[in-house]
C-alpha cells in the first residue's frame, strides 16, 4: 500500500470516528438540555451538529472519491434527500 492510499484509509477511518463521537455528544447534549434545560447543551449541541455536518461533508468527498467522481461533484441523491 502505497503512502497515499495509506494516508486515505486512516484520513477516512477518523472521519467515520468523529461522526461516531460527534452524533453521540450531540446526542447527549439534547438529553442534558431536555432534562435540566441547561442553555450551555444548547451551546454544545449546536456546536456538535457543526462539526458533523463538516465531518459528514468530507465522508461525502471519500464516496465521490470511491464512486471516481470529481471531488467537487455532488454525491448522488443530495437532492430531494432531508437531514435532520
Amino acid at each position: 500500500m502505497t503512502y497515499e492510499q495509506e494516508f486515505l484509509r486512516d484520513f477516512e477511518e477518523w472521519i467515520q470516528n468523529q461522526i461516531m463521537v460527534n452524533e453521540m455528544a450531540m446526542n447527549e447534549s439534547r438529553r442534558v438540555l431536555e432534562e435540566d434545560r441547561d442553555e450551555r447543551a444548547a451551546d454544545a449541541y449546536i456546536r456538535y451538529e457543526s462539526k458533523l455536518d463538516a465531518y459528514q461533508f468530507i465522508q461525502g468527498k471519500f464516496a465521490n472519491y470511491k464512486a471516481g467522481k470529481s471531488f467537487h461533484d455532488l454525491p448522488d441523491g443530495l437532492f430531494g434527500e432531508r437531514r435532520y
